[in-house]
């Protein structure tokens, strides 16, 4: 089992986001999570990826209980094991496509050729080969968020989690990087979890589950 959460709860304040969710994982598979705006989506993503940590309940993640980290191991693990991939794909407009890719595996202090044929490798399997050189600001949204998800890749993660990948693409690019999330799925074996509110996503993962009110349906 790739992921194992269990009764996880979660509130701010008075509101309750979270409300027992419980889900598993196999590896490889590829998970879609819809519902309402406001049901506990992406509060649930965050605390699936370490990026919030729940007011109880266990999670476990490629054999490990997050809960037993410390904040440096926490870091150290979630740089090792997650990759992220958002709406808005937040690369570094300084940087070219192939140096927003290599980030993740350079805080790895990994060998700096290994990484930049890791990288071209990465890139070239998104078919944007043909874009190392390019800024962001001089990319197609399309082509951001595949320059996005190979900066994901990058260090080979268990798990990626995204949160609205196509939400900010229109119809054909959505549909175009639908083929990609698959490629991953089909050829690299990568286990993924999405929340989105695509339908045609979350009707090519392998299972598509509703949140509703903090819980699944």
């Amino acid at each position: 089992m790739m992921i194992q959460s269990t009764d996880i709860h979660k509130a701010y304040g008075q509101l309750h986001v979270l409300n027992g969710v419980n889900l598993s994982v196999e590896k490889g598979e590829m998970v879609s999570i819809v519902g309402k705006s406001g049901a506990g989506k992406s509060t649930f993503l965050h605390i699936l990826g370490t990026l919030d940590t729940p007011d109880s309940g266990q999670l476990i993640i490629n054999g490990q209980r997050t809960d037993q980290l410390s904040p440096k191991n926490m870091a150290h693990f979630r740089n090792q094991n997650i990759g992220f991939v958002f709406q808005f794909h937040h690369l570094l407009p300084e940087f070219t496509a192939l140096e927003n890719v290599c980030i993740p595996a350079w805080i790895q202090k990994r060998p700096e050729a290994e990484v930049l044929k890791r990288a071209k490798e990465i890139l070239d399997f998104l078919e944007v080969a043909d874009r190392f050189d390019h800024k962001p600001g001089q990319l197609s949204g399309g082509e951001q968020q595949r320059v996005a998800i190979a900066r994901a890749v990058i260090n080979n993660p268990a798990v990626i989690f995204a949160d609205e990948p196509t939400g900010n693409l229109d119809t054909q690019t959505s549909e175009e990087l639908h083929k990609f999330l698959l490629k991953l799925r089909d050829e690299l074996n990568q286990t993924m979890v999405i929340v989105t509110h695509s339908q045609e996503l979350a009707a090519i993962c392998d299972r598509k589950i509703e949140m509703i009110d903090g819980r699944f349906a």
